[in-house]
């Protein structure tokens, strides 16, 4: 599958997301540069998806979970941070059946773009739903890997490692690896401005370099993580490391679906739910990679899309990307294959894959 051009530059582009997220704006000139940079950005992104299709790949909308839908968090408070960070930094990956490397990731999180997995570059939203589109290579991809972070949690004991067989008897395998984040705790009371978004970050998804909608409440979280750098470095907040871990779930496919070059398609999308995967008890072994756990079972939420609801989205035009909303006027739906049945008639949408005994 060869490389597509326009990605070389977006990929470029991506590269001073974090930089620019984290930045501290000093200079005068700091929001009109931030400007230029995002508007750079939409233009590629714009070129990237509309001529998608044109250079032998897809285009697949797919719906996670909307971030801001609800009131504002207060991410004073360490539990509610903890749950939004692992929220936004799941990822659903649907795997190519034959062509390794090559994957389709959702999410509400920073992607790592990559030409073989170029992850979400436009999103919208709709009540609690957050519709994604994805260029993709054409092929079958199984969904049968997820990552997210987990803060302020420490790494499991492990346990002698158990047999090849029994571990073969499970829905699949969960890997950890240990990682710091920084928390900060202001000393000094501090007023609120009133003047949060006059930092010349911008607002909403300009602050993620991400074109689209559905980025207010990953905006604050930014801010509050900017505050947090600037009041410790004024000597108005203490700063100190806390325990995390960045977990990758390993399983049986769950569900497949198949893109075509050239269409475009809207399928449902898949969630992962805070207190899942359930481990099996003392099962986790220390490896190179970590500790790798076994899982008994892992329960995915599906979110079941439509023409009709994403059609009701803020459309690409408004966002300024006519050759998207090109792109997408002949969008259809195509149920993904599901490899297990749901939990019960009353629960549809939820899909519970158990071990293999």
């Amino acid at each position: 599958m060869p490389l597509f051009p326009p990605l070389a530059r977006v990929s470029l582009l991506a590269l001073f997301a974090p930089a620019l997220a984290l930045a501290q704006p000093a200079e005068p000139d700091f929001a009109a540069r931030t400007a230029a940079l995002v508007e750079r950005h939409r233009v590629n992104v714009d070129e990237l998806l509309g001529n998608a299709r044109q250079e032998g790949m897809a285009l697949l909308v797919i719906p996670t979970l909307n971030l801001d839908a609800g009131p504002q968090r207060d991410f004073e408070d360490d539990a509610t941070r903890d749950r939004f960070v692992r929220q936004r930094s799941t990822f659903v990956h649907w795997n190519h059946k034959t062509e390794e490397g090559y994957a389709i990731s959702a999410g509400a999180g920073d992607h790592k773009l990559d030409p073989t997995d170029p992850g979400p570059q436009f999103q919208t939203v709709r009540g609690k739903l957050l519709y994604q589109v994805i260029p993709v290579w054409p092929g079958e991809y199984r969904l049968n890997r997820i990552t997210y972070h987990q803060p302020r949690t420490e790494l499991p004991d492990t346990v002698p490692p158990q047999s090849a067989m029994e571990r073969l008897k499970k829905i699949g395998i969960a890997t950890l690896d240990y990682a710091v984040d920084r928390e900060f705790k202001m000393t000094t009371p501090k007023p609120p401005s009133g003047k949060e978004d006059e930092d010349g970050l911008g607002k909403g998804c300009e602050v993620l370099l991400r074109v689209g909608g559905g980025c207010d409440e990953a905006a604050r979280e930014v801010r509050w993580r900017i505050n947090g750098e600037i009041a410790f470095n004024a000597g108005q907040a203490d700063a100190a490391p806390a325990p995390g871990i960045e977990a990758e779930l390993l399983f049986a496919p769950i569900a497949a679906i198949t893109l075509v070059a050239g269409e475009a398609v809207l399928t449902d999308g898949f969630v992962l739910p805070v207190d899942q995967p359930v481990m099996t008890p003392d099962s986790c072994e220390d490896t190179s990679l970590g500790p790798t756990c076994t899982m008994d079972s892992l329960t995915l939420t599906r979110l079941p899309a439509s023409l009709d609801d994403f059609r009701q989205a803020p459309g690409a035009a408004s966002f300024n990307l006519p050759k998207l909303d090109a792109a997408l006027r002949d969008l259809t739906y195509r149920a993904p294959t599901l490899y297990y049945k749901p939990a019960s008639e009353a629960e549809p949408n939820v899909i519970r894959a158990v071990d293999r005994k």
